[in-house]
């Protein structure tokens, strides 16, 4: 089990965190980025939350999961201004 234990943690949390904001990973990566998304979503929502790598048709992105499309959706609403 080892070997896929990420694979199995992501499918997990992708149903217990059934709303989902993607964001595009640039290619050098998002950086501090993340530790500043991190910290705004602890301050802003709660440390309820999840993030998993995602790579779909368009591209390597950080999938960042919560319990409640509230949440998701002021998340993705603070993205959308550029805020974080």
């Amino acid at each position: 089990m080892g070997r896929y234990k990420s694979v199995l943690m992501a499918e997990q949390d992708a149903r217990d965190f059934p709303h989902h904001v993607l964001v595009p990973v640039p290619p050098n990566g998002l950086g501090k980025r993340m530790d500043v998304i991190a910290a705004w979503i602890d301050l802003n929502i709660g440390s309820d939350w999840r993030m998993h790598g995602h790579l779909g048709k368009e591209g390597h992105m950080a999938c960042y999961m919560f319990r409640s499309e509230e949440a998701a959706g002021v998340f993705r609403s603070v993205l959308e201004e550029g805020e974080v």
